[in-house]
């Protein structure tokens, strides 16, 4: 039996059958290909929004980082800036007057007084430390006019450029103020918590940063709007001048120096009375009430009472008997009971006193 035209035929068969399923499999592969092709934009597109908004804020943010930060930006400067110092000092024959006149003249010059001190130690000569602040604009007619107090013995002027530091501090606030403008903008537009929490903190640390510039912008402009002149009152370099050895201060020059120890002396016995005055009335207000009872209770005790002693014995007043009289006369009767055998004694007197002159006679 011949076989060979049915195993042709069987090979032609599976011949067919297998470049049936590669070409139905070259298909899908290339229908998979291109749904994963086409998906892709897809899913693209759904995160574009998100990640244009996220750009959109960092670069916004970014923006206003470096308009905070103006480092390597320009700065216009429309006119120098400058700190005027002075540090004078002036020998006047009265200290304290003399500080109050440099006080009126620093009012009248529309400044102020930033500090004072004037006094005068025992046995020293006295010395006075004023700083003043005046306007710029009135700054020489004032050194003239505190010069003008006494004899100017020392003077130092300074002057510092702050203009490119004023400049920057002005451009940190303006940036700042800027920043905080645009990070406002974002608060009211977000909708996630998480975003909105982060633009709060950084709202708060850009507000914190703009009122550190706005107070150092604000002390530098009272720097330069007025200035410092610090001024020293000394009395004339003869008010305690030496004498030379074995050489006497004279009659005067004693009185002068007893009176000035004398004035200082009252000076020291003033103040420590007022030292002390508070605490004598706190202590007499302690005090009183316990002495007001104690004299209260003595006052109400009677004399004598609680102690054990015995009563005084009565006096002739007080006494149950009285004594005859010179001429031997009792005011009262006398009790027997009493005084057992004085009535004897008062019959039998007559009778003796009777002999006894017989007798004599």
């Amino acid at each position: 039996m011949d076989t060979s035209p049915p195993s042709r035929t069987a090979r032609a068969v599976g011949s067919l059958i297998a470049g049936g399923l590669a070409a139905l499999l070259l298909t899908s592969c290339g229908t998979s290909t291109r749904e994963m092709d086409a998906s892709a934009p897809a899913d693209g597109s759904a995160d574009a929004p998100e990640r244009a908004a996220l750009d959109s804020y960092d670069g916004e943010g970014a923006e206003a980082d470096e308009a905070a930060d103006p480092i390597g930006a320009d700065i216009e400067i429309d006119e120098r800036a400058l700190v005027h110092t002075a540090y004078m000092t002036v020998r006047v024959e009265d200290v304290s007057e003399a500080a109050e006149l440099a006080k009126e003249l620093t009012v009248e010059a529309d400044g102020h007084v930033a500090s004072e001190r004037v006094s005068t130690p025992n046995g020293e000569p006295p010395e006075g430390e004023l700083t003043l602040r005046v306007p710029v604009d009135g700054y020489e007619e004032a050194l003239e006019g505190l010069a003008a107090l006494g004899d100017r013995s020392d003077l130092e002027r300074s002057v510092e450029d702050v203009t490119e530091e004023v400049a920057d501090v002005e451009s940190r606030v303006a940036s700042s103020e800027a920043a905080l403008e645009t990070l406002r903008g974002h608060l009211e537009k977000a909708e996630d918590v998480d975003d909105l929490l982060r633009v709060e903190r950084e709202i708060q640390d850009r507000q914190e940063s703009l009122e550190a510039f706005q107070a150092r912008l604000e002390a530098l402009r009272n720097q330069t709007a007025y200035s410092t002149v610090h001024l020293s009152l000394r009395p004339p370099a003869t008010y305690l001048e030496e004498r030379p050895s074995g050489e006497s201060i004279g009659f005067l020059g004693g009185l002068e120096r007893g009176w000035r120890a004398l004035v200082g002396v009252a000076g020291g016995l003033a103040v420590a009375a007022g030292w002390m005055l508070p605490f004598a009335l706190a202590g007499a207000l302690i005090g009183a009430g316990p002495l007001w009872w104690w004299r209260r209770r003595r006052a109400a005790t009677p004399s004598g009472e609680g102690t054990g002693a015995r009563p005084a014995a009565r006096g002739r007043s007080g006494s149950p008997f009285r004594r005859r009289s010179r001429k031997g006369a009792s005011s009262e009767p006398v009790s027997a009971e009493t005084t057992p055998g004085r009535e004897d004694r008062d019959t039998e007197g007559p009778e003796d006193t009777t002999g006894e002159t017989s007798e004599r006679g």
